[in-house]
């Protein structure tokens, strides 16, 4: 009778360890796999879901024509050659800008590496060569059927990937008379069939004002993500005060209608003579709001970081965020399968110990 009760002890014990190794932090693919291919093209795209990025992220401004298209902001002149194939179609600021453009004209247009539209330099020297090969820009509604298509190429394997969509300068296309710029979104997402916090889309705005407009009035259920930035690099046409929405008390308020947050990762510390979890993430854990910091760059200025695991392991080993926004998908993959490797090993070694001694127990009893 007695080793009996004990090889159920030991079939229980390891049941309940290996159910508990697994990690549910999601890496989100930021404008797909940037670092190594020009941002928001579908190939970047691809390579992030085979990188394995749990999400894409789909920035998205309208057209002239409103047709929602995939671009990280409202201007054309810094991810494609609008200046040389449209030279006289620029405002008084000088600027290209998206809405300006139909569809029709922005599928004219070659997309590239990211570049300083008044130096033409690239961002980013040592990524994707600027300006070669052939990439194009593509609607949000292209870019939903493309994953869908990888998805199903994909069943066989479990994998369905995500989207993370970001509603870009609702204001401008207000001042724009695009005042339905969300409800466009919405519209085409629920075609999709993306309309609940259940289903695997994100929803997020650094209009803190438009996400409770969508929440409250247009009574959406989706998952929102409440963007945080500072005064320094808040966008001219956003008004919203964030020294507010980033106190203990905007937080409170913000939780009635998000979901979570995504703020600069710098924003989660504060500096002593060791890193510990700042203000805000502690005030956004005490009002059960998820944080997705971004943007997670191994070729960017890593300090006060001494390389790019060790920036990794602070957040998600020590603060534990539930996601984050990476340029290169395959590296934060690769550190948390590492990690969870190192973790089934201890584990692997403690059930071996733990049989050892119950298998003593149970000679003994004999």
């Amino acid at each position: 009778m007695g080793p009996t009760i004990c090889c159920c002890v030991i079939l229980i014990f390891m049941i309940n360890i290996s159910g508990t190794s697994s990690s549910s932090m999601i890496v989100i693919g930021h404008r797909g796999a940037s670092g190594y291919l020009p941002e928001h093209t579908l190939p970047a795209k691809a390579l992030a879901y085979g990188q394995g990025a749990d999400y894409l992220e789909q920035d998205v401004v309208l057209s002239k024509d409103n047709v929602p298209i995939v671009i990280h902001d409202i201007h054309l002149d810094e991810i494609s050659n609008v200046a040389s194939k449209y030279p006289a179609r620029y405002r008084s600021d000088g600027r290209y800008y998206a809405i300006d453009f139909t569809l029709a004209e922005i599928k004219t247009l070659r997309a590239s590496e990211r570049f300083n539209h008044q130096t033409g330099k690239p961002i980013y020297p040592n990524r994707f060569p600027f300006n070669q090969s052939a990439f194009h820009l593509v609607t949000f509604e292209e870019e939903l059927e493309f994953i869908a298509g990888l998805n199903k190429a994909n069943i066989d394997n479990n994998r369905e990937v995500g989207i993370y969509v970001e509603i870009k300068e609702p204001s401008f296309h207000k001042n724009e008379s695009r005042s339905n710029f969300s409800e466009i979104v919405i519209d085409i997402l629920r075609k999709h069939n993306y309309t609940k916090r259940a289903d695997k889309v994100f929803l997020q705005c650094f209009d803190l004002e438009e996400l409770q407009r969508i929440r409250v009035q247009l009574k959406s259920d989706l998952k929102l993500v409440g963007l945080l930035s500072d005064e320094n690099h808040r966008s001219i046409y956003n008004k919203n005060d964030f020294s507010y929405w980033t106190s203990e008390i905007g937080i409170e308020d913000m939780s009635t209608f998000v979901d979570g947050i995504g703020p600069h990762y710098s924003d989660l510390y504060e500096q002593g003579t060791t890193l510990k979890p700042s203000k805000l993430f502690n005030d956004a854990r005490k009002h059960n709001l998820f944080i997705h910091p971004y943007t997670f760059r191994s070729d960017a200025n890593l300090q006060p970081f001494a390389t790019f695991d060790v920036m990794l392991e602070f957040y998600i080993d020590k603060l534990k965020v539930d996601g984050l926004f990476t340029d290169h998908p395959d590296k934060v993959v690769r550190y948390i399968e590492f990690k969870h490797k190192q973790s089934n090993t201890g584990i692997k070694l403690q059930s071996f110990s733990l049989v050892l001694i119950i298998s003593s127990i149970a000679v003994i009893s004999l």
